[in-house]
């Protein structure tokens, strides 16, 4: 497969390096200041910034190609990029997390909200913690997790989220529910960028011969 990459950072290094390994091209990379032709790209994955989604989604509907964002801070506009994505008639797969595991975290998140809200004595929320260079707070990640919690309890339970940006930690969520007499929690650390590339590429593999605009989870969880 031809991949583009939108966006050059340690993300798209390490996405680079993980779609060698697995057979791909890389045939053109964006970045700042870098704008290649697309070179028969037949997916574009973008790990860039929220302001450039419009750039990264306009090269793709554009070039008639699929499109992996793997971006956060732009869901508030989620219902105009499905829109671009539909009416172009290509491929789009987005994820606050592409770690198989944080996936899996969703879906327990989930199930556990619908579980606890069964006991009126359980309080959620959830703590979340990232290195001081990670610039938006809640994480994407925290969020999703959140909003599976309040899915699965029907609005019972809506944990605050505490987000703290210091340090070197790559990425912790911890999920608790908390009652007079006892505590549960559930937790997702990364432990580096590989696991998220692992699941950018394999979201691109899955994406290639797509139409429609998907999450993540509904491609590789159902």
């Amino acid at each position: 497969m031809k991949i583009a990459l939108h966006g050059y950072g340690k993300m798209g290094h390490a996405i680079e390096n993980v779609a060698k390994a697995r057979g791909h091209e890389v045939v053109a990379v964006f970045d700042a200041g870098h704008n290649p032709p697309m070179n028969g790209a037949e997916v574009l994955i973008d790990f860039s910034h929220a302001s450039a989604v419009d750039q990264a989604l306009s090269l793709a509907c554009g070039h008639g190609c699929g499109i992996v964002i793997g971006t956060t801070g732009w869901n508030d506009r989620l219902a105009e990029v499905r829109d671009r994505v539909m009416k172009s008639g290509i491929g789009a797969v987005y994820a606050s997390n592409f770690s198989p595991g944080a996936n899996v975290t969703f879906a327990l998140a989930r199930r556990a909200g619908e579980l606890f809200a069964r006991f009126p004595q359980y309080a959620a929320g959830m703590e979340e913690r990232h290195h001081a260079q990670k610039k938006d707070a809640p994480s994407g990640t925290a969020l999703r997790i959140a909003a599976e919690v309040r899915d699965g309890s029907g609005g019972k339970l809506d944990p605050p989220i505490a987000a703290s940006r210091v340090g070197s930690e790559f990425g912790l969520h911890t999920l608790y529910f908390d009652s007079p007499d006892d505590l549960i929690e559930i937790s997702h650390r990364a432990r580096g960028r590989e696991g998220f590339a692992q699941g950018a590429v394999l979201a691109a593999e899955l994406i290639r011969e797509r139409k429609g605009f998907f999450r993540f989870d509904e491609l590789v969880m159902q």
